[in-house]
C-alpha cells in the first residue's frame, strides 16, 4: 500500500467519524434523539459486495514479496474475506457486542454494506455529552494493500505492536486528531480485509483507542490472541 493511499484510508476513517460526531452534537442540542438511517441496501447482512469465499489462495489480490508491515509473513497468510467476518457477525448489532462499553449509553444509528464495506456507526443522541464510534470493515485486495512500518511512520501515525495480527501477515496502526473535537482511530488490516474503530468526543479523551480496540477488531477477524 503506498504512503498516499495509506493516508486516504486513515484520513477516510477519521472524517466519516468527525462528521458523525457533529451529527451526534446537532441531536444532543436539539434535545431529541436522531433517527437512524439505514442505507438503500438494507441489513447490513444483505449486502451484495462481500466475497464468498474466506479460502482464497494466499497468493491472491497481490504480494509484497514475502514481507509484511508488522514482521509476519504475508506470503504464507491466508487471505481474509468480508464474508467470513459476516458469517460470524452478520449485522451491526452483532459486530457492537465486540466493542463492549465503548458503546454503553450510545445508540446504533447510520449503518451500511456497499460496494463491499460494512460500517456502523453509534452515537449519542440526547443528553451533555457528544460521542461517537464508527466502526468499518472493508474489503481490501490482499497482501500489497497492507502497509509498512515505514508508511505509518510517513503518515505520522501510530504503529501499534501485535504479534497475532502479524503473524497474519497483517498490522495494527493508530491516527488520533486532537483539539476540542477529538478522534482517535485504530486501524487493523490484514490480508484480504481491513478493520477500523474510530471514537470521537468533545473536549474528552474518545472511549477507545489502541490495544482495546485491537482486541475488538480481532474478534472480528477471528484472530485468536
Amino acid at each position: 500500500m503506498t504512503a498516499a493511499r495509506l493516508v486516504s484510508r486513515a484520513a477516510f476513517s477519521l472524517l466519516v467519524a468527525a462528521g458523525a460526531l457533529a451529527f451526534a452534537g446537532c441531536a444532543a442540542g436539539s434535545g431529541s434523539a436522531a433517527t437512524p438511517s439505514i442505507s438503500a441496501s438494507g441489513a447490513v447482512g444483505a449486502g451484495t459486495g462481500a466475497p464468498s469465499d474466506g479460502t482464497t489462495d494466499p497468493g491472491a489480490g497481490g504480494s509484497d514479496g514475502g514481507e509484511n508491515a508488522g514482521g509476519g509473513s504475508a506470503s504464507s497468510a491466508p487471505t481474509m474475506a468480508l464474508a467470513d467476518v459476516l458469517a460470524r457477525y452478520p449485522d451491526c448489532g452483532a459486530m457492537g457486542s465486540v466493542l463492549g462499553s465503548a458503546i454503553d449509553g450510545l445508540e446504533l444509528g447510520d449503518q451500511s454494506n456497499e460496494d463491499g464495506t460494512v460500517q456502523c456507526n453509534w452515537m449519542s443522541t440526547t443528553g451533555d455529552y457528544v460521542n461517537t464510534v464508527l466502526l468499518t470493515v472493508t474489503t481490501n485486495n490482499g497482501a500489497g494493500d497492507v502497509p509498512k512500518k515505514e508508511d505509518i511512520a510517513a503518515i505520522g501515525s501510530e504503529y501499534i505492536a501485535d504479534a497475532a495480527v502479524e503473524a497474519r501477515g497483517g498490522i495494527a496502526y493508530g491516527t488520533k486528531s486532537t483539539g476540542d473535537l477529538r478522534i482517535y482511530g485504530t486501524l487493523v488490516d490484514v490480508p484480504g480485509v481491513g478493520v477500523s474503530i474510530s471514537s470521537g468526543a468533545l473536549n474528552e479523551d474518545p472511549r477507545i483507542f489502541g490495544a482495546p480496540a485491537v482486541a475488538a477488531a480481532k474478534q472480528l477477524l477471528g484472530i485468536a490472541g
